[in-house]
């Protein structure tokens, strides 16, 4: 599986903390799974309680999440710990590695398989921005040409 974020380490996570996020919400990540790692999450960072609670309400079935509060020292500690990378845990920050997403040859076959099938593409053509971003800790692309113009979960390009 493809995985575009970068690992959560201290420095990261003081430059979040400077910028103003407060709250971080933890999730499971298969994504990030690798060889010899027990679990895998990846942690999305917040300005508002409001906006981490509607992030946690949304992952209600995972039993993994949690929410960081900084102004709490008990959160801050647990949310530091993390960004350790823990032995047998991989922890990920909900950030891009790259600003500009290019897909890679096996992807960009399979994202043109996706939109043959779900897209109106116009005749002659065939090409269009492809942009991925995160939503609730959930890679999403938003593909030119989708019939309904939603975004599409990456995992769900790569069932194809």
């Amino acid at each position: 599986m493809h995985n575009p974020l970068y690992i959560l380490d201290i420095k990261i996570l003081d430059a979040l903390i400077l910028a103003g996020y407060s709250y971080f919400v933890r999730q499971s990540y298969p994504r990030g799974m690798q060889r010899d790692i027990k679990e895998s999450f990846v942690i999305t960072h917040y300005r508002s309680a409001a906006e981490a609670r509607t992030h946690y309400e949304t992952i209600l079935t995972d039993q993994r999440r949690y929410i960081y509060d900084i102004r709490n020292p008990a959160g801050k500690e647990k949310l530091y710990h993390a960004a350790t990378q823990p032995g047998g845990y991989r922890v990920y920050i909900a950030l891009l590695k790259d600003q500009e997403w290019k897909p890679g040859p096996m992807f960009k076959a399979e994202i043109k398989r996706f939109m043959r099938l779900h897209c109106r593409l116009p005749e002659g053509r065939e090409k269009g921005t492809v942009v991925l971003h995160m939503q609730f800790g959930e890679l999403l692309l938003t593909l030119p040409f989708l019939k309904d113009g939603s975004p599409v979960p990456l995992s769900q390009i790569e069932k194809i």
